[in-house]
């Protein structure tokens, strides 16, 4: 999951967005597949909720949750829930939770955003943040803000993401448009590739690649991740009331 939800983001100046233009809206559900070769290993989906107030600003809640396939809880069992809370106005996010239950390994994590005064405040300590500062989470939503005509294949955009009590960069490059055959018919694809930071979830992040539908929803179809021991696949299974028609090619 954690792979899942740190593949996202364009850089804050590509950005041109209202309430009216949004490319989601509450409600929006998708469902995904996790796959290692042939095997299906798992399983994500994401949905934006509600809207609620959060230190007074109208605030969407989004759920990100991710668990593996019922063979696999026998070896490693894992159940990882997401929480965001972001301001409706600037896609900011205000609050983000995070449990992560891999096996014995457990992560409790609530961070508190300031961006007034550049801070994020968690359970132990308080961080200075950079400007725009995104989490794990909100920074999927955010880059689906991105204006299409601000972009150049073969140009490359940051976004800065606050994680595990760190600030850092993630780098996105636009290769080309792809178009990926689906059980809903053919769809144009922008493909991406995120460069992560040494040391964060895989050493070398040149080998992810990101399948995002070249239309007014920006929904997130396909994501590929090749490591020594072999490919890891992303694909979405299943979408509801997403707020235009996916366009299929006929």
């Amino acid at each position: 999951m954690r792979l899942f939800l740190t593949i996202a983001s364009i850089s804050f100046s590509l950005l041109g967005f209202s309430q009216t233009n949004l490319p989601y809206n509450v409600g929006e559900y998708s469902a995904y597949t996790i796959s290692f070769g042939a095997i299906n290993v798992g399983y994500a989906e994401l949905e934006v909720k509600e809207i609620i107030s959060v230190n007074n600003k109208p605030s969407f809640y989004i759920v990100g949750k991710g668990r593996t396939a019922p063979f696999f809880d026998l070896v490693f069992k894992v159940r990882d829930v997401y929480e965001t809370f972001i301001d409706t106005s600037t896609l900011l996010p205000l609050v983000f939770n995070r449990q992560v239950r891999e096996g014995s390994h457990v992560i409790s994590q609530q961070y508190n955003f300031n961006h007034d005064n550049a801070n994020v405040v968690t359970q132990d300590s308080t961080f200075n943040i950079p400007i725009q500062t995104q989490d794990m989470l909100s920074a999927f939503f955010y880059a689906r803000t991105f204006k299409k005509n601000s972009l150049l294949i073969g140009g490359s955009f940051y976004v800065p993401i606050f994680m595990d009590n760190e600030n850092y960069f993630l780098e996105i490059k636009y290769l080309k448009n792809e178009i990926i055959e689906t059980k809903w018919g053919n769809i144009d694809c922008m493909v991406f590739k995120p460069k992560m930071q040494e040391g964060r979830v895989f050493e070398d992040g040149e080998e992810m690649k990101i399948w995002i539908t070249d239309d007014k929803n920006h929904l997130l179809l396909r994501v590929e991740t090749r490591i020594w021991a072999g490919l890891i696949k992303v694909v979405l299974e299943d979408y509801k009331l997403v707020k235009h028609p996916l366009s299929i090619i006929e």
